[in-house]
């Protein structure tokens, strides 16, 4: 008996038509854009065995790198639209098909992004840090610290508003500095291979060779370093 392993078309981004692709990738064109793609076998990237898998720590660290890094290799040569982790067709046809449907909105992305680099930006929180730097700042005794004791619940809900604007205060600093920019859903610690909370996973466009957008990555870094 012979046991057939079935694959799908794994679609990293799009690129221009005519690009050279890097060793390891499929570029499958439908006019003037394209997709970089690769095979991989849907005993892994099936609907079933990708949702187990995303419970993985160890497997998703290990294929959300590979993804960066074929993007980056793509991108060496090119400009490029990347896509989301896991985006998987089934045969080139469907490839095809959303190429010729997206056209218009593809070609635009890629001329906005000619000249340009995307850079990610992920903030961590130590929420133990946090919450024992707020209750070390309490008063000692009087008044004051009874007031200021109050439920673990309230004082959890205080620790998420602190986290929320902190992310919401860092995102609105790095998209000043940058030609566009976006806060994707944090990484739950499975995926980004840490322990501490994400509280933002941000990802901007900077004009390339514009130093302005790391200065302000490190100013704030210096700000909120002690913080936790």
């Amino acid at each position: 008996m012979t046991v057939v392993e079935l694959d799908a078309w794994y679609v990293y981004g799009v690129v221009p038509a005519g690009t050279e692709a890097p060793e390891g990738i499929t570029l499958v064109e439908q006019g003037p854009v394209a997709a970089a793609v690769a095979t991989v076998p849907l005993s892994d990237f099936g609907e079933d065995a990708l949702a187990e898998h995303l419970n993985d720590r160890e497997w998703l660290e290990e294929h959300a790198r590979e993804h960066e890094q074929v993007l980056r290799r793509v991108a060496a040569s090119a400009n490029v639209v990347p896509f989301r982790f896991g985006t998987i067709y089934r045969d080139r046809a469907h490839i095809e098909a959303l190429l010729a449907g997206r056209r218009d909105e593809l070609v635009g992305a890629l001329e906005h992004v000619r000249g340009r680099m995307e850079l990610g930006v992920k903030v961590w929180a130590d929420r133990a840090r946090l919450a024992a730097g707020a209750e070390d700042a309490a008063p000692a005794t009087g008044r004051a610290y009874l007031e200021r004791r109050r439920s673990e619940q309230d004082r959890a809900q205080e620790l998420r508003a602190l986290l929320a604007e902190t992310a919401r205060t860092v995102h609105a600093r790095l998209v000043a500095r940058a030609v566009d920019g976006v806060a994707n859903r944090p990484q739950p610690p499975e995926l980004s291979g840490r322990d501490e909370a994400m509280i933002l996973n941000g990802a901007y466009l900077v004009a390339a060779g514009d130093k302005t957008f790391a200065a302000e990555v490190d100013a704030l870094e210096a700000e909120h370093m002690d913080d936790g």
